[in-house]
């Protein structure tokens, strides 16, 4: 066990959504862990649903918890409670309940920028009833959109679909020209990005999933080949590629960090957390992030909801998704990791797995444990929905 009295204090915050089988139809919350204390709050939230991802201002102080309820949500980062909470509806209208803006781009600690339909906008916090159109970003459903931390310039934007568009795309959209965002065609649907601290090269990760009728209700991990992609952003194009066979355990991909010429890729199908050496773009780790085996097997009553919502979903019409499913995770009846971060000063990785409830300290050179935790559960002795998730230094004053 690893000493932690002298560690430098970090505040890890994550996206709740909820007890269902999938993040895409449940509640909306946040998590909060603490670090070197060890200290864990979470709070759900009336009226809004599908929380999704956070995005942490500048000054740590105000959060931006995004939703697929079509609702900009700011919340205090100490005291969890929501600040302000504003539809986008009356901005564009969606026909659509996945077009939404689940996730936030913060220019400095008063202004942010998210897509609503069509376009994307920038806010103020000051005046959430007057956004400007910034131009349209020319994606189906634009996703997760990222920017580096020094240079604010390129917006790097995953497309969600639905996958009827043939959403194989991702979108650069530079602040200074915005009236014409850059496509780049991939070979498949990617939803989740990040950025170099310098702006300009930026990573994508594919998202792949078979689904009914082409929609994201009755949907499940596809068993294919995964891709990262490293972008030139200014030029738009694919400077080198990562591709691994469908055995590989690198499905559902979720929250992408970079870190000491890693980069990390929690992923929702494998139960792991993938580190892709980018010296090479070829070398990885991996690590299972999951319980203990007693934690597992007792856990019946999210089994059992698990079930009850996949045959929610026809499994009778759909045994080649169920089978997909179950050749991702394992044999396991839990959905993975999505929640990944470095801690501020580079010793920990921190990984919280969805389906078991589950988080995880390691040590981020060896990838050992120093720390896990089993969360506590919904009232109605469900998960809580571990998501997207972002750190700051310090701990909440």
């Amino acid at each position: 066990m690893v000493a932690v009295s002298s560690d430098a204090p970090w505040r890890w915050f994550v996206g709740l959504d909820g007890g269902d089988l999938d993040g895409l139809i449940g509640d909306a919350g946040l998590l909060r862990f603490e670090w070197p204390s060890r200290k864990l709050d979470h709070q759900f939230y009336d009226g809004v649903s599908a929380g999704h991802n956070v995005s942490i201002a500048p000054d740590g102080r105000r959060l931006l918890l995004g939703n697929f309820s079509q609702q900009i949500v700011v919340v205090d980062t100490r005291s969890l409670e929501i600040i302000h909470r504003v539809t986008t509806m009356g901005v564009e209208q969606s026909d659509y309940r996945l077009r939404a803006n689940t996730h936030h781009v913060w220019l400095d600690d008063n202004r942010f920028i998210c897509a609503i339909g069509d376009h994307l906008y920038q806010y103020r916090l000051d005046d959430l009833a007057r956004p400007e159109q910034l131009g349209a970003h020319r994606l189906w459903t634009a996703h997760e959109l990222r920017t580096g931390h020094h240079n604010k310039r390129y917006l790097l934007m995953g497309d969600l679909g639905p996958e009827r568009s043939g959403a194989r795309q991702v979108g650069v959209f530079d602040l200074l020209n915005p009236r014409q965002p850059k496509i780049i065609k991939v070979p498949g649907t990617v939803w989740h990005t990040c950025v170099e601290p310098d702006g300009n090269t930026g990573y994508a990760a594919t998202y792949s999933i078979s689904t009914e009728n082409e929609d994201y209700i009755d949907f499940a991990p596809a068993y294919t080949r995964e891709y990262i992609f490293e972008i030139d952003l200014p030029s738009a194009t694919i400077r080198r590629v990562w591709s691994a066979g469908a055995d590989f355990p690198i499905h559902l991909n979720s929250d992408l960090e970079l870190y000491g010429g890693k980069l990390y890729v929690a992923s929702g199908g494998g139960h792991c957390v993938v580190e892709l050496d980018l010296a090479d773009v070829a070398t990885t780790r991996v690590v299972t992030v999951t319980p203990g085996f007693w934690t597992r097997f007792f856990q019946f009553r999210q089994r059992l909801r698990n079930l009850i919502g996949a045959f929610l979903r026809k499994p009778a019409a759909n045994t080649h998704m169920l089978l997909q499913a179950l050749v991702i995770s394992n044999g396991r009846l839990f959905d993975g990791v999505y929640a990944s971060r470095v801690s501020p000063d580079g010793r920990y990785l921190i990984a919280g797995n969805r389906g078991y409830n589950y988080l995880r300290v390691m040590d981020r050179q060896t990838l050992k444990q120093v720390y896990d935790l089993q969360l506590p559960t919904l009232p109605s002795g469900l998960h809580l929905g571990l998501h997207h998730s972002e750190i700051v230094e310090g701990a909440t004053s």
